[in-house]
């Protein structure tokens, strides 16, 4: 597979762009992209972990958006996998935002909860980053 870090770093810089976007202007669409990066980047930090762990996977359970699903998968396989624990708990939440973040025209997540995200994901980001996985 050819994802990479750079791709991640890409919907991390669109979720602060956005955030401040939002921040400045309102414009609750945006916010809305903000959420489908951030849970874009968390899809796939789990999944470069399993690419670049060099074991056997299945293509089939790594192409789906659903954070739980993709994490119980990888834990499954045995690696070493990091994931941060505010992901893990609302996992359900944040693969929500795949889908409703793009076309749900009601949905909302309040603006502290993206910046909040943010940090997260953009400290598991790096932690992955300084364990040499590009």
């Amino acid at each position: 597979m050819d994802l990479s870090m750079s791709i991640i770093k890409a919907d991390l810089l669109m979720a602060r762009q956005g955030i401040e976007l939002y921040k400045n202007k309102e414009i609750k669409e945006v916010k809305n992209q903000v959420a489908y990066h951030l849970q874009q980047a968390a899809e796939k930090l789990i999944k470069i972990q399993v690419y670049s762990s060099g074991c056997e996977y299945n293509n089939r359970s790594m192409y789906v958006h659903n954070i739980s699903t993709l994490a119980s998968y990888a834990d499954s396989l045995g690696i070493d996998m990091y994931i941060p624990t505010d992901v893990r708990n609302n996992s359900v939440v944040i693969s929500d935002w795949e889908a409703s973040g793009r076309y749900d025209l009601h949905f909302s997540v309040r603006i502290n909860t993206l910046e909040k995200y943010y940090e997260v994901i953009d400290k598991w980001y790096e932690r992955l980053y300084k364990r040499g996985i590009r």
